[in-house]
């Protein structure tokens, strides 16, 4: 194919840009994005989603903030007892809420990936590529989170009635202040930069493959080897914390960062694990739709992941939840205990909620962007004689078939690090195990029902690809 044979047209770009031989990649970009900002704009699909996501993002994490603010005003005992718990859950809510950050700026940018190696394809520096995604991706970004601090300030009353400490936070308890709000603001807006900016590698390095959708290269087994030794060592962290320090302040550190680390490292084994087992199953598929799901988890297993990484997080925070219910539900005779038990079940099923939404959120977009991604495929296979129904079924299949790999992948790592400091008995408590199954079960059926809702989204993707090509 050569580059004269491109038509720049359909991908977005102008025919008409010309630029002063001198002029810098950064001047080019601005010009680029000036020209073609009214199509963008145009095109709800290339912003309307990952504007969603990323205000969805702004608002809980601000409220979390809050929280988190409100509970470090606390002093004597009381601080001592929710500091290190709002702590907790801190991080147990930052990963999933950036990492719904992340796939929204990745969305954004790959959205245009086909419009971006053409322009490289056309001579356009690698400078003026990076550039021209960083403006566009950044202004979705910042679109965003300043939905998102509207939804934040709409969020206060609501999590103002809850009562911690012998009384309700309030809406005034929850308010950060201008300087954090633009400081939440700006850092968001520079996560979604650096997500997109890893995205664009694949742009830059080979916008001919993107253009042609040439298969990308295989998951590194690294992956795995990182990510295993990461998770051992937080769990030895975990096992030694009274060894390793006797400081309470670093302690606590110690224990975050151990809880932290391994939410990471199954984000970064994930892919690499569905890829084996899509292996096995192209390898053993014996109907149409088995080996259909089968490619498309190996076709791109980090996009799958996307949209089933939100459950292996959700199972990782429901573990330690479980394990916190079963020390609540205890009888006991201190008033100041009972007291401290109600608000250790309250903060559980508050950070349990967040979770959840974010978890649905980022499933519902990430579904329906892979759908938008994946729209010339879904017409072709409809135009060859292959019933919507039979897409949709391969479609659901690829996504619930690896469910059961990444439960246990993110659970696991759960297990082995609240097992040293809980012991066996609170860790498998009835109360524990219910709980977490429970969550568990919650979650599934929230992947099941976002893949539903947008079945819809799958036959209008078809129906209008169709019309076209007629």
């Amino acid at each position: 194919m050569s580059v004269s044979s491109l038509n720049v047209t359909s991908v977005g770009a102008p025919t008409d840009l010309r630029l002063p031989p001198t002029a810098s990649s950064w001047t080019a970009a601005v010009r680029i994005a000036r020209v073609l900002a009214d199509r963008t704009i145009a095109d709800r699909s290339a912003w309307g989603l990952p504007v969603t996501a990323l205000a969805i993002v702004s608002a809980l994490t601000l409220s979390v903030a809050g929280g988190v603010r409100w509970f470090h005003t606390l002093e004597g005992e009381a601080g001592a007892f929710y500091q290190p718990m709002s702590m907790i859950a801190l991080v147990l809510l930052v990963i999933p809420l950036a990492t719904l950050a992340g796939a929204a700026a990745r969305l954004a940018a790959s959205r245009r990936d086909t419009r971006l190696s053409s322009l490289r394809l056309l001579g356009a520096s690698t400078t003026t590529v990076r550039a021209l995604t960083l403006i566009e991706t950044g202004a979705i970004a910042l679109v965003g989170a300043i939905v998102g601090v509207f939804g934040y300030l709409a969020l206060m009353p609501v999590f103002g009635l809850l009562h911690f400490n012998g009384g309700p936070i309030g809406p005034a308890g929850l308010w950060l202040g201008p300087g954090p709000l633009v400081l939440g603001v700006l850092g968001i807006v520079v996560l979604a930069l650096a997500s997109s900016a890893i995205g664009l590698r694949q742009v830059e390095i080979s916008p001919l493959g993107v253009r042609t959708r040439q298969r990308p290269p295989r998951l590194h087994w690294l992956r795995i080897a990182i990510g295993g030794v990461t998770i051992v060592a937080s769990v030895l962290v975990m096992e030694n914390l009274s060894v390793i320090t006797e400081d309470v302040a670093t302690m606590v550190v110690y224990m975050l960062v151990a809880l932290a680390v391994p939410m990471l490292a199954i984000n970064l084994i994930g892919p690499w694990v569905l890829a084996m087992l899509a292996r096995v199953d192209a390898a053993r598929a014996k109907t149409p739709v088995a080996l259909l799901a089968a490619r498309t988890v190996l076709d791109n297993p980090k996009a799958v992941w996307r949209q089933v990484g939100g459950l292996a997080l959700i199972s990782f925070v429901a573990v330690i939840v479980g394990v916190a219910f079963s020390y609540t539900t205890g009888p006991t005779s201190n008033p100041q205990e009972a007291f401290m038990a109600a608000d250790t079940r309250t903060g559980a099923l508050l950070t349990l909620a967040i979770a959840f939404v974010t978890v649905a959120c980022s499933v519902g977009i990430t579904q329906a962007a892979a759908i938008l991604d994946r729209r010339a495929l879904h017409v072709g296979l409809d135009m060859l004689g292959m019933p919507v129904s039979a897409i949709d079924a391969a479609r659901r299949r690829a996504i619930m078939r690896p469910l059961v790999a990444v439960v246990v992948m993110s659970a696991g790592p759960a297990l082995m690090l609240v097992l040293p400091l809980a012991g066996a008995t609170q860790t498998f408590d009835p109360v524990s195990l219910g709980t977490t199954l429970a969550v568990l079960a919650v979650g599934v059926g929230t992947v099941a029902s976002s893949l539903l809702v947008t079945r819809r989204t799958l036959r209008g993707v078809v129906a209008e690809g169709v019309a076209r090509a007629e």
